[in-house]
């Protein structure tokens, strides 16, 4: 059975879904159904039952694939550890791992505008950069990523900044082949698409979260769609985003940029950049 050859590990709302979406048009590369399957966020995985199930995500891939997914959750330290290890004893010590990462501060407010939205978290986000701990966390990106290094080394670990990213998305597309080893299908990215954008986004809310959770859906219709026709259905029926709440205070950038600031020290001479 095919487990990843490579792991995109997030970080959230850093543009992980579009380079998902930009690989995807790769016929080397297989990725399954879900964008984001978790599985190794759990020690379950590593269960014979767990692991078969894992596998089972790439069953259809076709000789020659290169299998990966997609999980955010794997760069949220605290609230889910031993990621790597798990990832070392499922997948092996060839993984490859891309880690996006942003401005810490335009990731804290599109993290707090997704889980807003969502009614996880209240509209001021002053009030929530100080109730809720992940909004910081996940920005720390050195720490989220120093597992990772210390478990497949710096060899194994491409470091992107998002910024960096959509200026030269098929650049980037091309290194990352490079790293895989697989030729680079850079007339099949759609660069004028960009996913995953925040307003207007289509929420899965209420009812519509047991359609999409239907063992019948997911089993016989939602193999059959692609990813457009998914996302053309999901604007047609999904609710849309509330508008976007106010921005933060002067004071709680701050706090964001102070409480990150030693983490981004740690993380500048990590960042990858265009070779060859």
């Amino acid at each position: 059975m095919s487990v990843p050859g490579f792991l995109i590990i997030g970080g959230m709302k850093c543009g992980s879904t579009t380079l998902f979406r930009d690989l995807e048009t790769n016929p080397r590369i297989f990725f399954p159904l879900d964008k984001e399957p978790e599985n190794l966020c759990r020690d379950d995985v590593l269960t014979p039952d767990g692991l078969a199930r894992y596998e089972a995500l790439f069953a259809r891939a076709k000789p020659g694939q290169v299998c990966a997914e997609a999980s955010t959750a794997y760069t949220k330290r605290p609230d889910f550890e031993g990621v790597p290890s798990r990832a070392l004893r499922v997948c092996g010590p060839d993984l490859k791992i891309i880690y996006l990462v942003r401005d810490p501060v335009k990731r804290a407010i599109s993290h707090h505008f997704h889980e807003y939205a969502r009614g996880n978290m209240p509209g001021d986000i002053d009030q929530a950069v100080r109730e809720f701990p992940s909004l910081i966390n996940y920005s720390r990106y050195a720490m989220q990523v120093q597992p990772w290094l210390e478990t497949f080394g710096r060899e194994s670990v491409c470091i992107i900044r998002f910024e960096d990213y959509v200026s030269n998305r098929v650049g980037w597309c091309e290194q990352i082949c490079r790293l895989l080893g697989i030729e680079p299908r850079s007339e099949l990215i759609e660069t004028d698409k960009v996913f995953n954008r925040s307003e207007n986004k289509p929420v899965m809310r209420g009812p519509w979260r047991l359609v999409a959770h239907n063992p019948l859906y997911r089993k016989l219709i939602r193999p059959l769609l692609s990813s457009d026709i998914k996302d053309r259905v999901r604007g047609k029926v999904l609710p849309k985003a509330p508008p976007r709440p106010a921005p933060p205070s002067e004071a709680t950038i701050a706090h964001i940029r102070a409480a990150v600031s030693a983490d981004q020290e740690i993380l500048r001479p990590l960042l990858a950049s265009i070779s060859g």
